[in-house]
C-alpha cells in the first residue's frame, strides 16, 4: 500500500507540474499587465495569448514564479497522499523544466525562424536563470 501512494505521488506530481509551471508563469504575466489576448472576433474567447520576451527583470521573475509553482504543486500533491518528498522528485523536475528551457532555445535557432541575436541571448538567459530558481526550490521543496 504504501508503494502503491509513493508511486502515485511520483506520477500525479510529474503531471501536475507542468501545468502548475505555466500557471505560475500565467498568473504573473497578467497580474503585471504583460498577457495579450487576441480574439478572432469581438466578444468571442480568446483564441491567442501573447507576451513579450522582456528583460532581465522579467526573465528572473517568470523563472522565479515557474519554480515556485511547480515545486508548490509537486509538494502538495506528496502532502495529500502523506508521502515524503525526496530528491529524485525534485531532480526529475529540473531536468522536466531545463529540458523545456532548451527546446525553446532550439526553436528559436531553427534556419526558418531566424531569431535575432537578442532573442537567442534571452533564452540563454533564461536557461540560467530557470535552472538556478528551480535548483533553490528543490531544496526548499526536499528540507521543508
Amino acid at each position: 500500500m504504501i508503494i502503491a501512494r509513493v508511486v502515485i505521488a511520483h506520477l500525479l506530481s510529474l503531471i501536475v507540474a507542468p501545468f502548475a509551471a505555466v500557471s505560475g508563469v500565467l498568473a504573473l504575466a497578467a497580474v503585471t499587465s504583460r498577457l495579450t489576448l487576441w480574439r478572432t472576433a469581438p466578444g468571442a474567447f480568446p483564441t491567442v495569448f501573447s507576451m513579450p520576451a522582456g528583460g532581465f527583470g522579467w526573465q528572473v521573475s517568470s523563472s522565479l514564479a515557474r519554480a515556485v509553482a511547480a515545486f508548490a504543486a509537486m509538494r502538495l500533491v506528496f502532502w495529500l497522499l502523506a508521502v515524503a518528498p525526496n530528491i529524485y522528485a525534485a531532480g526529475t523536475l529540473i531536468i522536466m523544466l531545463l529540458a523545456w528551457d532548451i527546446y525553446q532555445l532550439r526553436f528559436v535557432q531553427r534556419p526558418t525562424l531566424a531569431a535575432p541575436a537578442s532573442a537567442i541571448a534571452v533564452r540563454r538567459f533564461k536557461i540560467g536563470a530557470g535552472l538556478l530558481a528551480s535548483t533553490l526550490m528543490s531544496i526548499l521543496y526536499v528540507r521543508c
